[in-house]
């Protein structure tokens, strides 16, 4: 308790301090900002959890890497200090963001995700803006990797700005019609006469339709990403880090290939609860969690291979 008391009190002090000089009124000005969007984001990442999303974990996970490895460092940004220039231009990004964020978050814009992303993007206009203002700007150049995974966890709904970069650079339903393929092929190898045929696997008795949702894609994703932080979080090389990420989006697509065979026979066999059941949420985190116990057995050797890479802080 006496200790909670002296670091309420170290902070209320600090805020004094802050309140008596310009630099720090704009500081705690921005740091405002940042808060206030911290549980926007928090209560998104909360929302998408109880819909059986795994990313809010992994953006999390981001941003806690991203600030440990700058508390890490901590010592050199001890030593860095902001000229004038790179002050006056943090003070002025902070201040921008704090003025468009509001504006931001009330504004009707008709697409959702537009609406989440702008937000975003203001927020991490404030972050540089203070870290401008109180490092200057080689700051941005001795800490890429953190500024990389705080901007990546701080992201809105990175499956669907994904799905909509997958879809900008690629044919139109290319891992859907591939995903119908080789689900053709499992049912022949298990003796069922399947066929695909565009986006579509019929059985004897029915038809099913892969859409987005069932093309393995968002979990590929989650799993790069996830071999992203863990390969970081281990201080792997970054050709290992590749080669697991590849690992576990290849993994992903692999294993969503029984996925799509289970569904489709509850579709076509079985009553439409159980269709529901697997193809939704629930079903979804069963197909997870044994995708994660097989990718962390596999990683897990692949790390093992080589030594780890050390990194001085």
């Amino acid at each position: 308790m006496k200790r909670q008391n002296k670091q309420a009190q170290a902070i209320h002090q600090w805020i004094q301090n802050n309140l008596k000089t310009h630099h720090g009124r704009i500081l705690l000005c921005g740091l405002a900002v940042v808060l206030g969007y911290s549980v926007f984001w928090s209560i998104e990442l909360l929302l998408r959890s109880l819909k059986g999303s795994s990313s809010g974990f992994l953006q999390i996970a981001g941003v806690g890497l991203g600030l440990y490895e700058l508390w890490q460092r901590r010592h050199w940004l001890e030593q860095m200090t902001a000229s004038e220039e790179d002050r006056l231009l943090g003070h002025i990004l902070t201040l921008s963001g704090a003025f468009l964020l509001p504006i931001c978050l009330f504004q009707g814009i008709a697409d959702p995700l537009i609406q989440l992303l702008i937000p975003a993007i203001v927020c991490a206009l404030v972050l540089a803006g203070i870290a401008c203002s109180c490092w200057g700007v080689d700051f941005f150049k001795k800490f890429p990797l953190p500024i990389f995974l705080i901007c990546m966890g701080l992201l809105p709904k990175p499956a669907e700005l994904s799905r909509y970069t997958w879809q900008a650079f690629t044919s139109p339903e290319i891992l859907e019609r591939l995903m119908a393929w080789c689900g053709m092929l499992a049912f022949r190898a298990i003796g069922q006469p399947a066929v695909a045929e565009g986006t579509l696997i019929s059985l004897p008795d029915g038809t099913v339709d892969i859409g987005w949702g069932c093309n393995g894609f968002d979990m590929a994703a989650t799993m790069a990403v996830a071999s992203l932080v863990l390969g970081l979080f281990l201080k792997q090389s970054h050709p290992k880090i590749l080669m697991l990420m590849l690992v576990g989006a290849v993994l992903a697509l692999i294993s969503n290939i029984p996925r799509i065979m289970l569904v489709t026979i509850a579709a076509v066999y079985w009553d439409k609860k159980w269709f529901v059941f697997w193809h939704d949420s629930w079903g979804s985190q069963i197909f997870v969690s044994i995708l994660f116990t097989i990718y962390y057995y596999l990683i897990m050797w692949i790390i093992k291979q080589q030594p780890r890479k050390s990194r001085a802080h």
